[in-house]
């Protein structure tokens, strides 16, 4: 079934959505239910051949923008932290990077590489492709309204990039992607590594009701790309991303996140992702939280995506 955000069922409710090696010939290997040894292979297919098997493999796999946990990486495992999802009623996980210690903190640390969709955390990555296109010039470029309800009073207006993201403008991201177009978005997803990188389903609204699917570890190495200047986008679009993006300033660090949420067959998936930079010079914290709840009715899923990171940051000594 196809998901969609509370954010945009609306407004999708109103679109059409009809949008829409050469192998080399080798001997067959021995009966698929005899296990072979390293010798028999060599001798079935010659020493030569089997190297350039596994040269070829080697330069097929593409390259991955994701983090890895390296040797020397440190692993804190805190599923005791899992109460404060239960406390509102919800399931979920969180991942979290302090770069500066290579240090790694997850709550039901097999979540991490489970994908689902984006919902509008991709407007981080809309944003940024965006502006290094050129369909949208700024920050502050306004996008008029089509005079289309869109579900909620604060996205039935004209709206600049800023006031898009702060308040999840679906519409605004949307335009960007038909100003775009598909091929443009489909380069740009490709180019980064951006989750799965699939645009079917809806070039317009793949991060919502389409194909598209990240996991929280990709989260995390989207985002620390981004907070370390190394997405291949200007150094002038993604200041304009971190800027937008920013939520909190304060004397002791600030906070920068985006929020999603996604509805689909089998309840709601939620999102809050983002990163921590300290006066101290500490970190940067990077981090993903993915809530969940098969109560789509939910009244505390909304206000759980932030407030369970937020409250994880500060037990954790990232915040006070």
């Amino acid at each position: 079934m196809i998901a969609k955000s509370p954010e945009t069922q609306h407004e999708l409710a109103k679109e059409d959505k009809t949008k829409s090696r050469q192998e080399e010939h080798l001997p067959p290997l021995p009966h698929r239910d005899q296990r072979c040894t390293v010798r028999e292979l060599i001798v079935h297919f010659g020493m030569s051949r089997i190297l350039y098997i596994l040269l070829l493999a080697a330069a097929c796999t593409p390259p991955t923008p994701m983090v890895e946990e390296v040797p020397g990486a440190t692993v804190e495992l805190r599923d005791d932290l899992h109460v404060l999802y239960d406390s509102f009623q919800v399931s979920g996980s969180f991942i979290m990077h302090d770069v500066g210690r290579d240090h790694w903190l997850y709550i039901d640390s097999a979540q991490a590489d489970v994908a689902t969709l984006p919902a509008s955390t991709f407007k981080l990555f809309s944003s940024l492709y965006g502006l290094e296109s050129g369909v949208v010039k700024d920050a502050d470029e306004v996008f008029k309204w089509d005079g289309v309800d869109h579900g909620r009073p604060e996205v039935n207006k004209d709206l600049t990039l800023r006031e898009a993201l702060k308040v999840s403008a679906y519409w605004v991201h949307r335009d960007i992607a038909r100003r775009a177009g598909g091929a443009t978005l489909k380069h740009w997803l490709d180019t980064v590594g951006y989750g799965n990188a699939d645009t079917s389903g809806g070039f317009d609204h793949c991060w919502v009701a389409g194909n598209l699917r990240i996991t929280p570890r990709q989260q995390v190495a989207f985002l620390e790309r981004l907070q370390r200047n190394d997405l291949p986008f200007s150094q002038r679009s993604m200041d304009i991303v971190k800027e937008i993006s920013l939520q909190e300033d304060t004397l002791g660090y600030t906070l920068h996140g985006k929020t999603g949420w996604a509805l689909g067959a089998d309840g709601s998936t939620g999102w809050f992702v983002g990163w921590v930079e300290k006066a101290d010079s500490t970190g940067p914290y990077i981090f993903a939280n993915r809530a969940h709840t098969a109560d789509t009715l939910s009244t505390t899923f909304g206000p759980s995506r932030r407030a369970i990171s937020l409250e994880v940051l500060r037990r954790t000594g990232v915040i006070p």
